[in-house]
C-alpha cells in the first residue's frame, strides 16, 4: 500500500505517497528540476496533465472550481467543468534536515490557502506567479510522532463540523485518523474506519484520501477512499478500493471527547450493513475529491494499476461505489499522492443507502 493513504480532496484535501510504506513505488516522477528554469512541460493533448488550452490559471479565465492533485515532488490543477488539468510546477524549501521531503498529500483551506505534508511535516505552499513555476513551501511544524509512525493523508474539515474554526485532520500509516495542530504539530487520535464484515482478519484503512465539506443543507459531510488491511501491517487487498462516507457525528464526538471513536465509517457506496460490496475495480487511490454531483479519484501507478488514473465514482443508480476511467494518459511515471480543493467548494453528492 502507499501508506494506506493517498489524497485527493475537494472540499478538503488529502492525499499520500510514502517512502517504503503501502503502495511506494520507491521513485519521483520524473520531474526534471527543483527549480522551473528551463523546465518544458509534458506533451499532451486532450484534458490531460499539462494541457493548458482552457486552465484560469493561464489563460485569465474564472474556474468554477480548481481541484488541486499532486504526486511526489510536483503541483497539478484540475477544472471539474472541464477534466482539464495543467502542470503549476515543482514544490521547493521541503528539504529541512531530518524531513522526509516527498510531499504526500495536500489540503486546502476555505481562504483557498494550501497547506502540504511530508511524513513528518507540515509546510504551505504558495502557488508561482507565473504557469508553470517553482511552488515555494514554508515549513510550518513537525508533526509529533509516535514511533515508527508517518503521516500520509491530509485535509481540512470546514468550521462548524469539528470545531467553530477549520480543523485539519492527517492519517498515518495505521489507518488511524489525527487532528494536527498546524501551530506546534501536536496530534489527537480521533479513531479508525473499524473491522470490515466481508473480511475475516481484516480492517477498513485509508487506501488514500478524504475529503471533508459541508452539504446542501449546511451538514457536515465527508469521504474516504479506503481498503480492507491486516491490522498493524502492510498486508492489504489492494486491487479495489471503496468509496466510504465518513461518520461526522462519530468524529466530532471523537474530537470534543478527546477519546478515539472505534469508527468514523458511516457507509460504503455500492455496499450494505454486512458487505462491503465490491468497490470501485481500482486500487491505490491515494486522491480523492469531489465537486457538485462528481466524485474524483486519483490513483498511483503501482500494484494495482499498470499507469496513474484519473476515474470518477459513481454514487447512485446500479453501479454506486464503481469507477470509469477519466483519463490514463500521463507523462509522469509513478502517479499520485494527494489531492485537494477549498472546504468551500459545492457538492451534491448523494450519501450511501446503507
Amino acid at each position: 500500500m502507499k501508506s494506506l493513504y493517498a489524497c485527493l480532496f475537494v472540499g478538503v484535501a488529502g492525499a499520500c505517497s510514502s517512502g517504503s510504506h503501502f503502495g511506494d513505488d520507491g521513485g519521483t516522477d520524473g520531474s526534471p528540476c527543483n527549480g522551473c528554469d528551463g523546465y518544458t512541460p509534458p506533451n499532451d493533448s486532450g484534458n490531460q496533465f499539462g494541457d493548458t488550452s482552457s486552465d484560469a490559471f493561464n489563460d485569465g479565465a474564472t474556474a468554477v472550481t480548481t481541484v488541486y492533485a499532486n504526486t511526489d515532488d510536483t503541483l497539478y490543477s484540475l477544472d471539474p467543468s472541464t477534466n482539464v488539468v495543467t502542470l503549476i510546477g515543482p514544490f521547493a524549501g521541503n528539504s529541512d534536515a531530518g524531513d522526509d521531503d516527498t510531499v504526500t498529500d495536500l489540503a486546502v483551506n476555505a481562504n483557498g490557502d494550501l497547506y502540504v505534508n511530508t511524513e513528518s511535516a507540515i509546510y504551505t505552499a504558495a502557488l508561482p506567479t507565473t504557469i508553470p513555476g517553482t511552488v515555494q513551501l514554508t515549513k510550518l511544524a513537525s508533526i509529533a510522532l509516535a514511533t515508527g509512525q508517518r503521516f500520509y493523508a491530509l485535509a481540512f474539515a470546514p468550521a462548524g463540523a469539528l470545531a467553530t474554526t477549520e480543523v485539519l485532520i492527517g492519517g498515518d500509516g495505521d489507518g488511524e485518523l489525527y487532528a494536527i495542530n498546524t501551530s506546534n504539530g501536536t496530534t489527537q487520535d480521533l479513531g479508525s474506519f473499524g473491522t470490515d464484515p466481508s473480511h475475516s482478519g481484516y480492517d477498513f484503512a485509508l487506501s488514500g484520501d478524504l475529503v471533508f465539506y459541508m452539504d446542501a443543507t449546511n451538514t457536515p459531510t465527508g469521504l474516504a477512499t479506503i481498503r480492507p488491511c491486516k491490522p498493524k501491517t502492510t498486508t492489504c487487498l489492494e486491487t479495489s478500493d471503496y468509496l466510504a462516507a465518513v461518520d461526522m457525528v462519530a468524529l466530532k464526538t471523537a474530537y470534543t471527547s478527546t477519546t478515539p471513536a472505534p469508527s468514523v465509517r458511516k457507509g460504503i457506496y455500492g455496499g450494505t450493513s454486512t458487505s462491503d460490496g465490491t468497490g470501485t475495480n481500482y486500487g491505490d487511490l491515494f486522491g480523492l475529491g469531489a465537486w457538485e454531483g462528481n466524485v474524483y479519484a486519483f490513483a498511483r501507478k503501482d500494484t494495482a494499476n499498470a499507469t496513474p488514473l484519473l476515474i470518477s465514482i459513481a454514487t447512485s443508480g446500479g453501479n454506486a461505489g464503481q469507477g470509469s476511467i477519466i483519463s490514463s494518459a500521463f507523462s509522469f511515471t509513478n502517479g499520485w499522492s494527494g489531492a485537494g480543493v477549498t472546504t468551500t467548494v459545492s457538492v451534491t453528492v448523494q450519501p450511501p443507502p446503507n
